[in-house]
């Protein structure tokens, strides 16, 4: 409820692609289906689809997901979107195949991670972007939200192409690409 409260409170504004993402765009493919897992709003799943990928976004706020949508529409682009609960286990059960895979700032549990990649194509890209440490100005995030090397045991398939520590402002960060054998 909390999440769905937060994108009630926000005005109806797209935020602006992770630069993360667009810097490393030309790393991953030039076409192709992406999933966007907790997507939030779409700010990502957005800048995606107008790139030209096909974009599946899942999220597990409802209120996020009709953000998305309206920022879809208004855009003219279309996305899939589908309400998911993210911890279940089965959360990706019913996932098709992806070029690309992309999780920014969200922290899977570490079982999730292995599941996904069962629904990369070969080649397809793993792409896991968040916290390397909890932020002062944003108590919500805390250590249980921080990534890990050990949160990407159950990857077996996939080879880490790049990991890369940074800061953006005083907020420290970590991203990983993975690829699938």
């Amino acid at each position: 409820q909390w999440w769905n409260n937060r994108f009630l409170d926000r005005s109806l504004n797209l935020m602006s692609c992770d630069q993360r993402l667009a810097d490393d765009l030309s790393r991953i493919i030039d076409q192709g289906q992406v999933l966007d897992v907790a997507c939030g709003d779409g700010r990502n799943s957005i800048f995606l689809a107008k790139k030209g990928y096909f974009v599946e976004a899942i999220d597990f706020s409802k209120e996020a997901l009709l953000r998305l949508n309206h920022f879809a529409e208004g855009e003219k682009l279309h996305i899939k979107t589908s309400l998911v609960d993210l911890i279940s286990e089965n959360a990706f059960s019913n996932l098709g195949e992806y070029d690309v895979i992309m999780i920014n700032h969200y922290r899977l549990n570490q079982s999730g991670y292995g599941d996904l990649e069962k629904h990369l194509k070969k080649d397809g890209i793993l792409w896991v972007n968040g916290f390397l440490e909890a932020p002062v100005d944003n108590p919500r995030i805390t250590d249980k939200d921080l990534l890990v090397d050990e949160d990407f045991e159950n990857i077996v398939n996939c080879e880490l192409e790049n990991k890369e520590l940074y800061e953006n402002g005083t907020h420290k960060l970590v991203r990983y690409i993975w690829r699938k054998s």
